[in-house]
């Protein structure tokens, strides 16, 4: 089965483009869990909260993933992929550029032997902590492969499904975002100690995860179950080239 990956990717203030979580299928018609796909309780020195994966209440075995099942195959989520973190490096890259990349909605694809075919959708949400005040972040879906006719036949025949799905995704955090919003203003409106002037210089830069951006602990599981969901239709109306 030719390898389908669905990516969170964020363009972040201190360590640029990075890949914030990434869905993958296990091995299909060999004995596995995925196994092969959990990622060990890494150093997150690289990281900062807004780049970093959260999960409610991360397990205790030191195994830093989200793994769940459909019809016995299993679905991983984790923070980078141990056996494509190069590939990601690059299409992140790519995606990012600044040539290339909008954050409007409108879906951008691009297919070379060392990414293979990319759909790409961006989108942004305002943070007065962030560098321009705006967050930067795209959902992409990936085929990694070299057979450029037989990957573009999977996006064609799957276009409609994989850019509601982004969008419904996205939609889902721009609305819990904008309630985030409206709340914390609502709730300075009128407070003695909280002054305006203060609102305005917002001084200090400092990282903030997407979770605290959407008010939403379970979002990263839930972009899991959407991402699992996507990649078993995908693969159940999909053949092997």
């Amino acid at each position: 089965m030719t390898p389908i990956l669905l990516s969170l990717a964020h363009f972040c203030d201190k360590h640029g483009p990075k890949v914030v979580s990434v869905t993958q299928v296990g091995n299909i018609g060999d004995i596995s869990d995925g196994n092969e796909l959990l990622v060990p309780n890494y150093s997150t020195d690289s990281y900062c909260e807004s780049c970093l994966l959260h999960f409610p209440k991360e397990n205790t075995s030191g195994v830093r993933s989200m793994r769940s099942f459909m019809n016995d195959i299993p679905f991983v989520t984790t923070q980078y992929s141990t056996i494509r973190y190069q590939l990601l490096s690059y299409i992140t890259k790519k995606a990012f550029s600044e040539e290339s990349m909008v954050y409007d909605g409108s879906p951008l694809v691009f297919f070379d032997d060392t990414r293979g075919l990319n759909l790409v959708i961006g989108f942004k949400l305002y943070d007065e902590n962030a560098r321009g005040n705006e967050r930067r972040y795209s959902f992409i879906f990936t085929v990694d492969s070299k057979d450029q006719d037989f990957a573009t036949k999977i996006l064609s025949d799957h276009w409609v499904l994989m850019i509601n799905s982004f969008t419904k995704m996205i939609d889902y955090i721009k609305l819990r975002h904008k309630q985030k919003l409206d709340h914390s203003r609502n709730g300075s409106v009128g407070n003695p100690f909280i002054s305006t002037d203060y609102l305005k210089v917002n001084k200090l830069k400092t990282a903030t995860n997407l979770l605290e951006l959407t008010d939403d602990p379970m979002l990263f599981v839930r972009i899991h179950k959407w991402n699992s969901f996507i990649i078993h239709s995908l693969i159940s109306t999909s053949s092997s080239p």
